[in-house]
């Protein structure tokens, strides 16, 4: 049995009268045998606020049939993984340089959701039809990757926004398809009073009592938002329209649902 390596070997000869000679046989060993090498276990880790995780390798056992065995990898210096899949080989290498390799793979995901600014709130006031055009300002959003991240809304696409309090929502959505969402309020307001046509006087001859019934017939009105048959139609004529002889001036009050309100006389 010989070991690894250089192993001189002397041979000696004696004849019968005790005359030697000797002569010399190098037995060289040589290790060609590579080491063993478990598989390594794949690896997970979160992404932090750089984009990378730092991970601690669980390494694979090696095993050579000689003594001396040198583990290495590829690995990141430091064990810092950025975002997605990296393959490190691990090699085994044996005192005589026999090697053997195996591979693991570390898989760093990413978690976070974007941070999104809290949207200012919106104001407009409503036009001739019952709307406002808003140019929203939009919010800002940070992620720890630095992908883009992608900003949308449920705005209206027209950006015609109607009379009153309208919820819109900000999405935010990083490479990975982590979301975060705001809110923001548009209101608009109806500024716009009713509009009443000219009234046409009446003019009645007096009754015995010295006065005249008049049925007063109310003016179409017309409004940028409200329904003219929702609109409160109202004026200061006498009780039980009798109208004493004379000019009576009666006001009429037009009030649409947003409180706007116009007069006219007749």
């Amino acid at each position: 049995i010989f070991p690894i390596g250089n192993t001189t070997v002397t041979w000696t000869a004696t004849d019968a009268s005790g005359n030697v000679t000797t002569a010399s046989q190098i037995v060289t060993v040589i290790d060609v045998t590579a080491p063993t090498l478990t598989t390594p276990v794949a690896m997970t880790a979160t992404a932090g606020a750089g984009c990378t995780a730092t991970v601690v390798l669980t390494a694979p056992t090696a095993a050579d049939n000689c003594t001396g065995v040198t583990l290495s990898n590829n690995a990141p210096t430091g064990g810092i993984f950025p975002i997605g899949n990296t393959v490190v080989t691990w090699t085994a290498t044996d005192a005589a340089g026999n090697t053997v390799t195996k591979t693991q793979l570390v898989t760093v995901t990413d978690t976070t959701a974007p941070v999104i600014s809290t949207p200012v709130a919106m104001t407009a006031t409503a036009g001739a039809n019952c709307s406002a055009v808003v140019v929203l300002t939009a919010p800002t959003a940070t992620d720890n990757c630095t992908s883009p991240v992608t900003l949308t809304n449920n705005a209206p696409a027209s950006g015609l926004f109607p009379v009153g309090v309208t919820t819109v929502t900000w999405t935010a959505t990083d490479a990975s398809g982590n979301s975060s969402t705001r809110t923001q309020t548009v209101t608009v307001t109806d500024a716009i009073a009713p509009i009443i046509p000219i009234i046409a006087p009446i003019t009645v001859n007096a009754g015995a009592n010295c006065t005249a019934t008049i049925v007063l017939t109310a003016p179409a009105v017309a409004d940028n938002c409200t329904a003219p048959n929702s609109i409160t139609l109202t004026n200061n004529a006498p009780t039980g329209g009798i109208f004493p002889i004379g000019n009576t001036t009666v006001t009429w009050t037009a009030t649409d649902a947003s409180g706007n309100v116009t007069t006219a006389s007749q």
